[in-house]
């Protein structure tokens, strides 16, 4: 699927992959695809640290080897994205260091307050007292049984302008239809469009 959304997106994008680096165990949706003989990773372990690190790690590379159009993650991919556009600021960003972001099966970010004092823990969007108002994309499952509810919480931190919400059938996973991640591919072109107009810079061509 993740090929095919590639493909559909043409050769205007071009993808930096970051990679965890904490052993972990698969999401028992993603080995049903992926096999369960294979060794997953995490951007951080359970720790405040660690996800303190993974963040700002993030955002040093996005500094280092930005600007970039857009951030996308799948499920912890975009807590960990998530975590960080409501706390650029914290980590002396003036600015959000991505220009829209994509969110695949989101689940909620970390309360940034609470791992400053050593907890972990969801941030709930009560809390969330300036949402993310960069534009973005969410592509959800009602049918997530890992997860349920958080994606549509996550949704709820995220300014309705410029707001593109889609629903698939795969659960905790990335949309396996062809219709499903066509739809998914058309929303990034024009979502990512979108943002390049309002900055000034060329759209990318249909």
């Amino acid at each position: 699927p993740t090929a095919r959304l590639r493909y559909l997106l043409g050769d205007h994008y071009e993808f930096d992959f970051v990679d965890g680096a904490y052993p972990w165990p698969a999401y028992p949706s993603i080995a049903e695809v992926f096999g369960h003989d294979h060794t997953y990773y995490s951007y951080c372990d359970d720790s405040p640290q660690s996800v303190l690190q993974a963040a700002t790690d993030l955002a040093d590379y996005a500094t280092e080897n930005g600007p970039f159009d857009a951030v996308m993650g799948f499920s912890l991919g975009a807590a960990l994205a998530m975590t960080l556009l409501l706390n650029h600021d914290r980590l002396g960003l003036s600015t959000p260091p991505f220009g829209c972001a994509i969110f695949i099966c989101g689940i909620l970010p970390c309360d940034w307050t609470a791992l400053e004092q050593g907890q972990v823990e969801l941030l709930a969007p009560s809390r969330v007292s300036c949402p993310v108002r960069i534009p973005t994309v969410h592509c959800w499952s009602a049918e997530d049984l890992d997860y349920p509810g958080q994606s549509q919480a996550l949704i709820s931190m995220c300014t309705p302008n410029g707001r593109v919400e889609l629903v698939h059938h795969a659960g905790h996973a990335f949309p396996t239809d062809s219709v499903g991640v066509d739809q998914l591919a058309q929303a990034i072109h024009t979502t990512v469009n979108r943002m390049r107009t309002r900055h000034g810079a060329s759209a990318l061509p249909n």
